[in-house]
């Protein structure tokens, strides 16, 4: 009898300590984490921060979406309100392709049938007929990076920056027509910034002002078209604010940027 109580209190005992090793072995589901998921959070969480060279970083958000670009899109300390977003990156994530040389600092794509043309070497943005005058696009690291207000323009677009300011955003409604937009029939080997016209005389026989075109750049505008303006509005029910901008013709060249020659009147000749 002695042997058996023995027994069944080693028995008992063995059951209990396996047991106890079976709840230890098994982890709590809470505890899990997926990798993905956190190095997702760590790099959200890491934003805004300044590199080397003294430029705050932010992610982009189009249409309320978080985009996977390259390149961030940055504000410098002097303009913490104006960001500088990566065009072609952000026109590609819409679908739109671009040609572009990081070397000449030229970009040329087409939205919507209408051709775009930028250089780092001027301040304007060429959209089809019409000039768009500001800030001239930079490049950093390769890449092509343009003022926000330049989406406003474009696309019509609402910039701002996230309530925390670790990202960047530009909301559109734009439906862009993917057959009249990309880079068919483009090249950055064409003349960038449109000439004043057809030539109508050359060599001696060309007006000395025009160069025989019979047009000139507008002295009233500067060949820009007009002036844009921008104003500052808030919301009232976010409490965010937004940059609202306005197309203002010139009244003399009508918007095209060009007048008749003054010194040969449009004849071209000398």
């Amino acid at each position: 009898m002695k042997r058996m109580c023995v027994i069944l209190l080693t028995a008992a005992l063995l059951l209990s300590l396996s047991a106890c090793g079976t709840t230890v072995s098994q982890p709590a589901e809470s505890a899990v984490i997926a990798p993905a998921q956190t190095d997702k959070a760590e790099k959200e969480a890491s934003y805004p921060f300044e590199d080397e060279d003294g430029r705050e970083h932010h992610l982009i958000y189009i249409n309320k979406e978080l985009v996977k670009t390259e390149h961030d899109a940055y504000t410098y300390p002097a303009e913490p309100k104006g960001a500088y977003y990566p065009i072609a990156e952000v026109l590609e994530q819409l679908g739109v392709e671009c040609l572009y040389d990081e070397s000449a600092g030229m970009l040329k794509t087409k939205l919507n049938g209408q051709t775009i043309t930028c250089k780092t070497d001027s301040t304007d943005i060429v959209v089809g007929k019409t000039t768009l005058g500001g800030t001239a696009p930079e490049i950093v690291d390769g890449c092509m990076f343009v003022p926000s207000y330049t989406f406003m323009q474009l696309m019509d677009a609402v910039v701002d920056f996230t309530s925390d300011r670790s990202g960047v955003t530009i909301d559109t409604d734009m439906e862009i027509d993917k057959n009249s937009s990309g880079i068919d029939g483009l090249s950055l080997s064409e003349g960038t910034m449109g000439s004043l016209g057809e030539v109508l005389y050359t060599g001696n026989a060309a007006c000395s002002c025009c160069g025989g075109t019979g047009r000139a750049i507008c002295t009233s505008c500067y060949g820009t078209g007009g002036t844009t303006q921008y104003m500052q509005a808030r919301d009232p029910i976010s409490g965010q604010y937004t940059v609202q901008s306005s197309r203002a013709f010139c009244s003399r060249c009508g918007g095209s940027g060009q007048t008749t020659c003054p010194v040969c009147g449009g004849s071209g000749r000398r």
